[in-house]
């Protein structure tokens, strides 16, 4: 039987990264103020966050014929979870959770517990489901979710239909995935004839013994009390996208994804969530914060023995298939931020050194004391990538969690949606994507010919100038005696600036400008209401992403293309 261990070599290559590029983060405070002490922890904790709903259990299994094998075998196992494509709506819900649907059944009580004011709630999901529908009729293309954005904001997928991409990817460690990618970690010489021909992906979705629907409690401090099974198993594409710079990050997707995400979200698996760049280049919050709490989970693997095996369902079954004993149990610990690095942080862990199987396994941003016991999303700090070992010669990090930062999580991920964007859409459509979204430099804002074309820098007419219609509004005339705009206009700036970097600025400004100048221009030759007219021109502005979603479409739906 053929298996792989890489404990070892994984945490002496965290070792020996930190003992070059180690810098502790002191914000300002001593050493031992820095590195804090996650056992004292606070009240805020929130307990009902378990591994079970934002992990799954990850297996690789491989066949080679020339290693004389009839059956496919256990190559690793270890932590992953579903991470949405799409960022969550601004009522906070789950772009993946469609009107009507919930990972849940709907609550009749609130959160300080006192009865809804509707005693049928189905109701209201029937108004959400009808509206949903309604709007979807308007619409030639099933929309991105989250909230309204410019389309230099959007993600790389989000430029596609839902129809032909995926809404969720499947995050793990790629040495789990592809260990033969990685001689470093393995020592075993056979590891290199194997391709990714040889291996197959699946996930599994683990659950109390007692039943889904009951209740678990997690202290955070380790493996979690009880005993639990597998409930379902699903299956992966064999089409992993991993880092480009040998970060230990991978993504891969879902076989039939519409009908299994449905069914893994009736189990209780809650896709998690990431800031998207724009959010990062606008969030004026410290990267890094000593003694910042956070949540590890996922599945420790370990060695079965008898008692396990019997509380354990499916393990008879999986050793006729040629697994191994080892067998998953979902693990959860507080931890506490302590030092870090640009590509690496590091981690107080309150269960100990973090088990085998954590790899690949989400650090989860603890949500606001305000959300808890909501159904909030979940935001994701990091990937967990190993552990500092225990003997360590510096004792301040030995023991200590390494996770990859969310930044560079982004970075990836925005990496691979571009790679999986090319191979979906036409080369043409998918260079227009490109330019609107490296059009955020762009100050002039975008300019329209009558037709609805895209007009070139010299290919901008002036707008016209006629002094009386322009003396008409006020901060066009020659006068600089317009005191009431001069403040509004100085408050709407101030508000932009708090909020948006100065290149965003500058594009929204411009975007102002001219559609200041087309609402002239309309009501010189047209006339007509100037609320009508202003409203006309702001729904120009969005006119350029819509038409190219529908080139999108036609080149999904339409007939092939022959040369």
């Amino acid at each position: 039987m053929m298996m792989l261990s890489a404990a070892s070599s994984r945490s002496s290559r965290v070792a020996s990264v930190w003992n070059r590029n180690l810098y502790p983060i002191l914000c300002g405070r001593g050493l031992s103020s820095a590195v804090g002490n996650p056992s004292n922890e606070s009240d805020e904790i929130p307990t009902i966050i378990s591994p079970i709903h934002t992990s799954l259990a990850l297996s690789v299994h491989f066949r080679h014929p020339d290693l004389g094998m009839k059956d496919y075998e256990i190559l690793s196992r270890a932590t992953a979870f579903l991470l949405n494509v799409d960022p969550p709506n601004l009522g906070g819900e789950s772009p993946n959770l469609s009107a009507g649907e919930s990972s849940s059944p709907p609550s009749t009580h609130n959160a300080q517990g006192h009865v809804q004011k509707s005693a049928f709630p189905h109701l209201k999901e029937n108004r959400d489901l009808r509206k949903e529908l309604l709007r979807k009729q308007h619409y030639s293309y099933d929309p991105a979710s989250g909230p309204p954005r410019l389309p230099h904001e959007l993600n790389w997928l989000e430029f596609c239909p839902t129809n032909f991409r995926p809404k969720v990817h499947v995050v793990a460690s790629s040495h789990v995935i592809s260990p033969w990618l990685w001689p470093k970690y393995y020592g075993q010489d056979w590891l290199q004839v194997l391709t990714q021909e040889h291996v197959r992906y699946s996930l599994e979705v683990w659950s109390s013994s007692e039943g889904l629907n009951s209740s678990v409690n997690v202290d955070h401090d380790g493996k979690l009390k009880g005993a639990y099974k597998p409930v379902a198993k699903f299956a992966l594409n064999p089409y992993p996208i991993h880092h480009p710079t040998e970060m230990d990050l991978a993504v891969i997707h879902l076989k039939q994804e519409e009908e299994a995400l449905k069914q893994i979200m009736k189990l209780g698996i809650q896709p998690l969530n990431l800031p998207t760049a724009s959010d990062f280049e606008n969030d004026d919050s410290p990267v890094f914060e000593a003694g910042e709490k956070v949540l590890f989970q996922g599945f420790e693997v370990y060695e079965a023995n008898m008692t396990d095996q019997e509380t354990v369902s499916g393990t008879d079954k999986a050793n006729k298939d040629g697994d191994d004993e080892r067998v998953f149990h979902p693990y959860s610990s507080l931890g506490s931020l302590s030092f870090a690095s640009p590509d690496r942080f590091l981690s107080q862990t309150k269960g100990g050194p973090l088990p085998e199987g954590l790899c690949g396994g989400p650090v989860i941003q603890l949500p606001a004391s305000r959300e808890i016991g909501k159904q909030a999303p979940m935001n994701i700090r990091g990937v967990v990538e190993g552990i500092v070992p225990a003997n360590h010669e510096n004792p301040q990090i030995a023991g200590h969690a390494s996770f990859i930062p969310s930044y560079r999580i982004r970075e990836f991920v925005d990496f691979a949606e571009r790679i999986m964007l090319e191979q979906i859409i036409d080369s043409d459509l998918f260079q227009r994507c490109v330019e609107m979204k490296e059009r955020k430099n762009n100050t002039r804002g975008t300019v329209y010919a009558e037709n609805g074309n895209i007009l070139d820098s010299e290919d901008d007419d002036d707008a016209p100038a006629d002094p009386k219609l322009l003396a008409g509004i006020e901060g066009t005339g020659d006068s600089n005696n317009t005191p009431q705009l001069d403040r509004e206009f100085q408050d709407i700036l101030s508000s932009l600036h708090e909020k948006h970097s100065p290149e965003e600025v500058d594009a929204i400004l411009a975007t102002v400008e001219r559609e200041r100048k087309e609402v002239a221009e309309i009501l010189e030759k047209e006339g007509g209401d100037v609320d009508d007219v202003i409203e006309r021109v702001r729904r120009k502005t969005y006119e350029e992403k819509e038409k190219l979603m529908k080139e999108i479409m036609d080149e999904m739906t339409g007939p092939s293309k022959t040369s």
